[in-house]
């Protein structure tokens, strides 16, 4: 609790101002009491640094009810006591109605200290409750101004029950809803029922856990129409309260592009040639059935692995092939590599370096095509030829 404080006394009797004044000062409240009489003086008073106003509530020339309203629209939250021998009893209750702290008798001013006390724990619990109420809006600004700026659809979930508490604009532009019409909503009731219940799962275990998930579903716009969206959820707490703020993310583009590379794919399934893309640390991508039927393993097995341990027995010839598609963007030659079943592939490789849309070199396409009976073909007729010729001699 503040102590020293300086005091507006609008007082009229020198006598009863003195009497106040020692006994405020002797309390150790008051460092400073400063008695006016007119209104006049009240009011160039108001414009001064106090921390606390008594008044008398009649005077010759002015009255306390007069003077509390020139200090509420001056100083609403400056504590306001009446200290007077004629108020009656009505027109204290109004006064305190119109915004006094306190009444307080004369012929009672034993009351006096323990009432200016009471005042003070009052206006400093509301002034706590004022900072406190702005904190928590500076709060709610800070939480405005970040969850609007995001760039994915953000919706606050309560866990346990599903309810989203909050969106922002991309939510609305992504659901096709008004944020009025999300609020309130279960987070079920923006996704398809039968696939929703794999992320729900991953969302409870987010609450319980307390640890971020991420899924793939649907969403359901209001129009009906349903939109592909990659979620990353995470628990937070705000206000005090356990929460679970769900980013969606619309991922139409990349489901369009993944399909057309599905179709892609099968397109090089088709071709009997051995089609597989490796990235620039050599890790296999893409393995196709041709591939697999080349070599025997299923792309299962050699994804991520590389393909000079794999298939390339002589890392010489792999590294010079290597440096040649590096400087020159492509390479092409005849390759004995390993298969599956120990035994050795003959092929004619095409390597060409695949670049990004910067200009980078992202990966490597080969495409294989077996020679290896043809070569058998090739070697058995020039061992029959050889022998043919020594049968001749």
């Amino acid at each position: 609790m503040k102590t020293s404080l300086r005091f507006l006394h609008l007082e009229d009797d020198p006598l009863d101002g003195e009497l106040i004044r020692r006994m405020l000062l002797a309390s150790g409240l008051a460092r400073e009491l400063v008695r006016v009489e007119t209104a006049k003086d009240f009011i160039a008073a108001l414009a001064e640094p106090f921390d606390f106003i008594i008044s008398d509530f009649t005077l010759p020339s002015f009255d306390g009810m007069s003077a509390l309203k020139l200090a509420r629209e001056r100083q609403p939250d400056l504590p306001f006591i009446f200290v007077s021998g004629t108020i009656e009893e009505e027109l204290a209750v109004e006064s305190l109605k119109q915004g006094a702290t306190d009444y307080v008798f004369k012929n009672r001013l034993s009351r006096l200290v323990p009432s200016v006390r009471r005042a003070l724990e009052g206006a400093e619990e509301r002034a706590e409750s004022r900072r406190a109420e702005e904190a928590m809006r500076q709060s709610e600004y800070k939480y405005r101004q970040l969850f609007e700026s995001l760039s994915d659809a953000a919706f606050l979930v309560e866990v346990q029950s599903g309810r989203i508490l909050d969106t922002n604009k991309q939510g609305e532009q992504l659901l096709g809803r008004s944020r009025g019409e999300i609020i309130g909503l279960n987070q079920g009731a923006i996704h398809r029922p039968e696939k929703f219940e794999e992320c729900r799962q991953r969302f409870q275990g987010c609450g319980e856990q307390g640890a971020s998930v991420d899924c793939e579903d649907e969403v359901l716009r209001q129009d009906g129409s349903t939109v592909p969206v990659h979620i990353r959820a995470a628990p937070i707490v705000l206000y005090g309260r356990k929460l679970m703020l769900a980013l969606y993310r619309d991922i139409t583009e990349r489901k369009r592009a993944e399909e057309k590379i599905h179709e892609q794919a099968k397109l090089l399934d088709l071709d009997p040639d051995a089609i597989i893309v490796r990235d620039m640390e050599d890790r296999i991508q893409f393995w196709s059935q041709g591939a697999r039927r080349l070599y025997g393993w299923e792309k299962e097995e050699v994804l991520g692995q590389q393909t000079n341990d794999l298939l390339h027995h002589d890392k010489a010839e792999f590294e010079s092939a290597q440096r040649e598609v590096m400087e020159r963007g492509k390479w092409s030659g005849e390759l004995r590599e390993a298969t599956k079943d120990g035994h050795e592939a003959v092929v004619f490789s095409r390597w060409t370096l695949m670049r990004n849309e910067q200009g980078k070199p992202r990966s490597i396409l080969l495409v294989n095509t077996d020679l290896t009976e043809r070569t058998h073909n090739r070697l058995e007729k020039h061992d029959d030829d050889k022998g043919h010729s020594r049968f001749k001699l």
